[in-house]
This record gives structure tokens, C-alpha cells and sequence, in this order.
């Protein structure tokens, strides 16, 4: 059974079975693109792969994407594989391709010096724990922003590939005492905002829309925030302050909230890691796990992050 990179028709073939499952609201054209852009991102060239399991006839029997994501785990840097689009087509169900594909990958994984394998299940934790997978709880909450009479007098701005190293050692700062974290480089950062803006800019109009502002004193960037914006209100991907307060970042908020004065403020979720300070201007309530598990199994003599205070991890580097 042969593993390799999914490339060109088998791409595409693979893209018109899971198309139904993953679209996100888009055509089955933008679907491609975006999926495709993905792969030519800086970031992505180099840490993103589709992989098939096929038989000895060049038959799918499974299919995975797997990520290398740099991360820090107990002061040790290294490196983790990723997990995602885990897929077998209907034909092929029921004989255990997808946990085939999972150990090869795993196998070649480890060979290679990955610290540990990782995963967010959809499906609930039974299958991917008889891998040797374990969850781990991310906090989701509900942001309330504390509006205030008029606006605040912070100048924010439209943030710019220019601001991607300042945000970076944001995270790097605010991360150093957490088990576990992603060593998110300016070509992550990146990645996950062209990710976004491409599923907002490929579909329906006025489906999604992505928000990047900042706050900065001189030319750097001091406090950002990033933001999904639907209907249904806001998701907060990510967030930064060098203040450790975070009070630049809370009055970004108030400054957003506070630009239709007239409306209700909307509901804004995230994912807000323990080590996170919460702004004096914010108040999280609704506190509970994450609905997408993150489940983690070791490839190294390692110990495993365990609870919602090992891990620092915002939702914009869901895969």
C-alpha cells in the first residue's frame, strides 16, 4: 500500500470527495483554489502536505494533511506533526486505511524527529485514542467588551505584513513560561491570515469578512488583534499586547466595538489561553472546553502537555 504526496489529479480527485464535507460555504472551484493557495504560501510550501494511502492498483483508501508546526515543549524546541482532512471514501470504509495512513505518517514522523503528533477531532475522542492519542481542554469563552461613552483615544490601524516579527515576539514573550506552546514565526502568522482572508475573499459575499488592526507607538506594532466577523457575530482568531496588562489590546476592542455606536455589541467567542491576561476592559465568561478536541500523542521521550493550563494555543492555528 503505497503512501504519497497527493499531487495533481489525485489532488483533485481527493478535493471532489471531501468538497461536500469541508467546503465552508464555498463552490467547488473556490474550494480548490483555496486549498491550492494554501500550498503556495510561504509557510506553506514548506510545512504543509496532503497525503493518500492508495492500493496496489493507485486506488484511494485514505487521505490526511499533515502540518509541521515548530513548537516549545518544556523549554525543548522541536517540532510537531499535525493531523487533519483524515478521510476515507465510502467504498473504502470499515477495513482501517485512515488508521493505516495515521501510523505510517506517525512512523515516518518520528523517524524524521517530529516531538509529538497532534490532532483536532470532529468525531469525539473514542477512535483516535485506541492511536495512543490523548485530549487535552482549551478554553473557550465568551469576550464581553466594556463600552464606554464615546471612543477610546487609541489611534489602531489596519495591521500589515510589516507588523508580522513584532507580533511574533509578542507571542514568544508571553509564551516563555507555558509547557507548551507554537513558536509562531512571522511565516505562521503569515499563513494563517492569507488562510483566512482567502475563505472570506473566495466566498459569498458578505458570508465572512477577516479583521487585522493594531495598536503602535513609533513604526511597531505594541497590540493586535485578529478577527472573524459573520452574522452570527465575532471569533477572536488571536491577540497580542507587549503591554502585560493587556490593555492596549482591550482598548483595540472598545475602539471596534465602538465604531456603530448604535448597534448592540456583538458576541464575540475565543479561545483564550490561561497565560493570557485579560484586559481590565474585557470580562470572560461562558468559560468551557473547546468543541473541536485537541488531542496529543508523544514521538519522543517527552511528557505530554495534560491540562488547559499546559497549553497556550489561539484558534487561528485550528487545522
Amino acid at each position: 500500500m503505497p503512501l504519497v504526496v497527493a499531487e495533481g489529479a489525485l489532488l483533485d480527485h481527493i478535493l471532489d470527495l471531501t468538497f461536500p464535507i469541508w467546503n465552508e460555504g464555498l463552490t467547488r472551484e473556490a474550494y480548490g483554489q483555496w486549498n491550492t493557495a494554501q500550498l503556495k504560501t510561504a509557510w506553506g510550501r514548506d510545512h504543509l502536505h496532503r497525503f493518500a494511502l492508495l492500493d496496489d492498483s493507485g486506488n484511494l483508501l485514505a487521505t490526511a494533511k499533515r502540518y509541521r508546526h515548530d513548537v516549545r515543549l518544556d523549554g525543548r524546541d522541536g517540532w510537531m506533526a499535525g493531523f487533519g482532512a483524515v478521510f476515507t471514501p465510502e467504498s473504502a470504509r470499515g477495513r482501517g486505511h485512515a488508521t493505516r495512513l495515521l501510523e505510517l505518517l506517525m512512523d515516518q514522523e518520528r523517524n524524521d524527529g517530529a516531538l509529538l503528533a497532534s490532532l483536532f477531532s470532529e468525531i469525539g475522542h473514542e477512535f483516535y485514542e485506541r492511536l495512543g492519542f490523548r485530549s487535552v481542554p482549551l478554553d473557550e469563552v465568551t469576550v464581553t467588551v466594556k463600552r464606554k461613552d464615546g471612543s477610546p483615544a487609541m489611534l489602531v490601524r489596519s495591521g500589515e505584513e510589516r507588523d508580522l516579527a513584532n507580533l511574533s515576539a509578542m507571542h514568544a514573550t508571553r509564551t516563555a513560561g507555558v509547557r507548551f506552546a507554537l513558536r509562531r514565526e512571522a511565516s505562521l502568522l503569515g499563513y494563517a491570515l492569507s488562510k483566512k482572508r482567502l475563505l472570506a475573499g473566495l466566498g459569498p459575499a458578505g458570508l465572512r469578512q477577516l479583521e487585522f488592526f493594531v495598536a503602535e507607538e513609533g513604526a511597531s506594532a505594541v497590540a493586535y488583534v485578529v478577527l472573524s466577523v459573520n452574522a452570527n457575530g465575532w471569533t477572536l482568531e488571536e491577540a497580542g499586547d507587549r503591554d502585560p496588562a493587556g490593555a492596549r489590546l482591550g482598548a483595540i476592542l472598545q475602539v471596534l466595538v465602538a465604531r456603530e455606536p448604535a448597534n448592540r455589541t456583538p458576541l464575540i467567542r475565543a479561545w483564550w489561553p490561561r497565560a493570557m491576561p485579560v484586559p481590565p476592559q474585557l470580562e470572560l465568561t461562558d468559560r468551557g472546553d473547546a468543541r473541536d478536541l485537541f488531542m496529543v500523542r508523544p514521538l519522543a521521550d517527552v511528557a505530554m502537555p495534560a491540562t488547559v493550563d499546559d497549553v497556550f494555543y489561539w484558534r487561528s492555528d485550528y487545522f
